[in-house]
């Protein structure tokens, strides 16, 4: 009895399954979900009949390496539509219609997308992966893309005035948000050390060796705090004094007062944006005049120290 009971509800998970595949296949969008580790979990006919391909039962893998390798992708393109799924899953929140970029694959087609972007949940609300929805937009009127452009002569100018990369400590314990802010910084042409907890960060640090350290607030073995502490105890009688940004997931107005008690410049409320990363780098190691979106110190002059 046991046994036609689980065959039982095996057929009804079989046909629920088939019942929704038929609905999302129904879509005219491209539709693909992912888990947290960015691996392909399934899809709509759509982004099967994009890559050209008759079916996905074998696939394993993301479908970036299958948007670069079968539908002939840019691998940049590829990247940074696994930083944008990425940042979607670590935030935790949905982002609908968002106007992608325009751009051409490797056989010089031109495609216009519009996203959205869903975090799935399970029965305790913690995020387990993400849906992503394209609609091409590509034959419709077309529209300056005005934001990736900036954003790309922005890296461009930065990048004009040292010919060495930019060296950054980032410290995070969130494996999802390493992931995030490593490949934010690696995208503006910075060199990276990535520290998960506040032992490793010191086992890292030099005076003089970074240009600036991002520190997360709540780590696990230890406070951010007291991490940006023993980095300023260290850089007595150097001559350095590294910027320190602060990461919380609380208000950053709510604890800049303690950022300055522990002699960090200032601090943002995750996540860390694209934007963001780039004024923080424009402004405190290539001492351009630019605001910093979000960022938060003790006064109104921002804590300086260049």
């Amino acid at each position: 009895m046991a046994q036609k009971t689980e065959k039982g509800l095996s057929e009804i998970s079989v046909a629920i399954h088939q019942y929704y595949m038929d609905i999302i296949n129904c879509m005219p969008n491209i539709v693909y979900w992912i888990d947290l580790d960015c691996e392909l979990k399934g899809s709509n006919n759509n982004f099967v009949k994009l890559l050209g391909l008759k079916d996905l039962h074998d696939f394993t893998g993301t479908p970036y390496e299958l948007l670069t390798k079968y539908a002939q992708w840019p691998t940049s393109r590829a990247e940074t539509f696994k930083l944008d799924d990425m940042k979607a899953i670590f935030s935790g929140k949905a982002q609908y219609n968002v106007d992608e970029s325009s751009f051409f694959t490797q056989q010089q087609k031109k495609l216009h997308y519009v996203s959205t972007r869903v975090p799935l949940l399970d029965n305790k609300k913690h995020v387990i992966g993400l849906v992503v929805i394209l609609t091409d937009i590509t034959d419709r009127p077309n529209k300056e893309d005005r934001n990736n452009k900036e954003v790309g002569l922005h890296v461009k100018e930065v990048m004009r005035f040292e010919n060495k990369a930019p060296r950054v400590l980032m410290v995070e314990d969130n494996l999802i948000a390493q992931k995030v802010e490593q490949a934010l910084l690696l995208a503006l042409g910075c060199e990276v050390d990535m520290a998960d907890t506040g032992e490793m960060a010191l086992s890292l640090f030099d005076p003089g060796r970074y240009d600036i350290v991002f520190m997360d607030i709540g780590l696990q073995d230890t406070s951010g705090y007291v991490v940006a502490k023993k980095i300023r105890e260290r850089e007595k009688s150097t001559g350095h004094q590294v910027p320190i940004i602060a990461l919380t997931s609380y208000q950053a107005d709510i604890v800049k007062y303690d950022c300055r008690d522990y002699f960090m410049n200032g601090v943002i409320t995750k996540p860390l944006s694209a934007d963001q990363a780039r004024q923080i780098i424009q402004y405190y190691v290539y001492h351009q005049d630019v605001a910093i979106d979000g960022l938060e110190c003790d006064r109104d002059e921002r804590v300086d120290v260049r």
